[in-house]
């Protein structure tokens, strides 16, 4: 029995076929339903001016599908259940550690989900939000989990706090949903406005063009009444370090989200001792983070924006959609929903 596999070769993703391998005890085989991009996938598959695309491997991280068989000694899932895959396997739960950040799939180190079938270890899947769509609980693995953590995990904000969101990318739709159903009062940055208007359809409560106002932590500042943003979300643009940290509160947190820009992102350092700020990179994030999560959105039924859906063969156009930034997730599905 064969199934069909995308690997990527010279920039682009080519359809392959595959023998099925017998599972090992502890594994898992998922028939995977819908897969979703991030901008790693894009630069990974394609290369960008800091590095080559990686050729021979599976891309794309998250993914969602249903046990189709497990290992002879797996506890955690049974045939029928859906699940979705984690960014991290080896981070399970307590701090991350260098274990912990390895073996990502869809990296130069290991294959990602992009294929009829995948067969992971029973530790690297979560159950699925049984209330979502496919193609929404696809989104969930990294930018879902990365926005979890820097709004939620941290435990920097409370009902009523500021938090400035900077950008409309994936990452930062999701810190919208989380922040305003925590009760948060949330600012919102970005160059479109178009995307800042989405943004405050989907619970913002304010939205600067930084186009238009670029010394944007001013406004942040004139907005709260000179008190500054309990929390700020840094997407790594050129410049935004500083201004994040500006923009920040008195024993704020400026959470360090991305990494986009061309040159050193320079830290003001003197604001952040003279406001006893807490400057805190946010690596996605664990397994029992996830979970916590996919309760959280459940409860609140937090619905995933997902901006564009394609077939896997329409990879290409799914990539080229992905490089236009849209406000929401691409989602490529891979097999007809359940």
């Amino acid at each position: 029995m064969t199934y069909t596999v995308y690997r990527t070769a010279g920039g682009r993703v080519e359809r392959q076929s595959l023998p099925l391998a017998p599972l090992g005890p502890t594994e898992v085989r998922v028939a995977v339903l819908a897969a979703a991009l991030n901008f790693r996938d894009l630069y990974f598959i394609r290369g960008n001016a800091f590095r080559a695309p990686v050729d021979g491997r599976v891309p794309l991280t998250d993914a969602v599908g249903i046990v189709e068989a497990v290992g002879a000694a797996v506890t955690r899932f049974t045939p029928g259940q859906r699940v979705c895959t984690t960014v991290l396997p080896g981070w399970i739960d307590g701090p991350l550690t260098a274990a912990g950040l390895a073996g990502s799939p869809g990296s130069r180190d290991r294959d990602g989900v992009l294929a009829e079938k995948i067969s992971l270890d029973q530790q690297e899947l979560v159950a699925a939000p049984s209330y979502l769509s496919d193609s929404a609980a696809a989104t969930l693995s990294v930018a879902a989990l990365t926005a979890w953590h820097a709004v939620v995990e941290l435990d920097a904000l409370r009902a009523g706090d500021t938090v400035l969101i900077q950008t409309t990318g994936g990452v930062a739709v999701f810190a919208i949903q989380f922040a305003a159903a925590l009760g948060a009062r949330v600012i919102v940055v970005s160059r479109s406005d178009d995307k800042l208007q989405q943004a405050l359809a989907l619970g913002a409560h304010s939205a600067i063009h930084s186009g238009r106002t670029p010394d944007w932590e001013d406004q942040v500042l004139q907005q709260t009444g000179g008190a500054g943003a309990r929390l700020v979300l840094d997407m790594g643009l050129e410049g935004s370090l500083r201004r994040a940290i500006r923009a920040a509160a008195f024993e704020g947190t400026v959470a360090i989200i991305g990494v986009v820009q061309q040159e050193s992102n320079m830290l003001d350092i003197f604001p952040v001792m003279n406001k006893n700020l807490r400057v805190r990179g946010v690596e996605t994030g664990s397994r029992a983070m996830f979970e916590r999560m996919n309760a959280f959105m459940a409860e609140h039924a937090i619905e995933p924006v997902v901006a564009a859906e394609f077939d896997a063969g329409e990879i290409e156009l799914a990539l080229d959609r992905m490089a236009h930034s849209p406000f929401g997730k691409v989602v490529v599905r891979v097999a007809a929903p359940c």
